[in-house]
């Protein structure tokens, strides 16, 4: 396993706002249309596609999954060329890594357009070159380039070096940072947006599911699940947890006693997987389990059989992507997991692919 990072330079200054658990509205769950469709679907000869996705809003990826078999009838599989890694952005640790106990100018100024305007220069040789470091702080996100110093002709100075970065800059002065302890002060500024907490829904869907709340009442599960929950982590005890608790009640065991929870690469990871959470008796929404599977960002959905799901299935403002899984020869020393992904459009495309 490996990190490797992104080489995207432009990172969000505002961190993501995490949205507080609400009690969903008790309104209709489900469109209509997408309760047919997947009735349609389903009235059908099999095999089904593990996804119905809606006629808009989202997109879907992972649809192939032919299988090759040996002359024993045994599945062919590949060796992986792929690794597990976290894509993250080193942008936010630059200032740590190479401004912070070296020589260097931070200044500030304000753009009348663009607003308030955080800038560090620091110079550095690099193959015996000359060559400025300039990292670039806006509202709208942190920007990093090392240049020749050549490039920033003979009389340089920071609204030049900021321009380079961001040609829509136009400021006149820049006023030096002079605070003692403005290096720390402005390090911790940039790594605020570094997330090591992960909180993610998980959902158990049997064949013929269709709505919501279909989903959201399942108690009972199957070893196959119980297999795929001990892959993402963990089965631990809720009280006295010393972790990330992802919004779980870890006193007074109003969330269940026990949870899927890992650490990953000094990650911390909750699961909150719907049948570990309370059941409430003549609730058919399950407005409890809802409570925090429905303020999720992702949710993985394990399929027992082959039958398919819709994004749209679940109301809620916050979750965004699903990852849906279904086990194949379950339970025995062949089984592997079919996985396909879908997400609202504007969910930027993601790997592995």
């Amino acid at each position: 396993k490996d990190d490797r990072l992104s080489t995207n330079n432009n990172i969000k200054i505002s961190p993501i706002p995490t949205p507080s658990l609400q009690t969903p509205p008790a309104s209709p769950q489900q469109p209509n249309q997408s309760k047919r469709l997947l009735q349609e679907i389903l009235s059908r000869p099999g095999p089904y596609p593990m996804i119905a996705v809606p006629q808009k809003g989202y997109w879907v990826d992972g649809t192939d999954h032919e299988e090759q078999f040996d002359h024993r009838g045994m599945p062919v599989v590949p060796h992986p060329s792929w690794r597990a890694k976290i894509e993250t952005d080193d942008t936010a640790k630059c200032y740590r890594r190479f401004f912070v106990g070296r020589e260097h100018s931070s200044l500030i100024g304000n753009d009348d357009n663009l607003g308030p305007v955080l800038l560090s220069i620091k110079t550095e040789n690099v193959a015996n070159q000359e060559h400025t470091r300039i990292l670039l702080r806006l509202r709208t996100g942190t920007m990093h380039e090392i240049v020749p110093s050549s490039c920033l002709g003979s009389s340089p100075n920071p609204a030049k070096m900021a321009k380079l970065l961001n040609e829509q800059l136009n400021i006149e002065n820049f006023v030096p940072v002079l605070h003692p302890k403005a290096s720390q002060l402005i390090a911790n500024y940039d790594e605020h947006v570094l997330v090591t907490n992960f909180k993610f829904g998980v959902l158990y869907q049997r064949y013929g599911q269709t709505t919501e709340e279909d989903l959201f009442s399942n108690s009972d599960t199957s070893p196959a699940f119980d297999d795929f929950l001990s892959l993402l982590g963990q089965r631990i005890q809720l009280k006295d947890h010393k972790g990330y608790r992802g919004g779980l009640d870890i006193q007074n065991g109003h969330t269940g006693d026990t949870a899927v929870y890992d650490v990953f690469k000094e990650r911390e990871i909750m699961f909150h997987v719907s049948t570990l959470l309370p059941y409430t008796e003549n609730d058919p929404q399950q407005l409890q389990r809802k409570r925090h599977i429905g303020n999720d960002i992702v949710a993985i959905v394990f399929q027992e059989e082959n039958t398919p799901f819709s994004p749209d299935m679940i109301a809620s403002h916050f979750l965004h992507t699903f990852i849906v899984v279904q086990a194949i020869d379950p339970n025995s020393s062949n089984t592997r997991y079919k996985v396909s992904v879908t997400a609202r459009d504007d969910v930027p495309f993601f790997g592995p692919t």
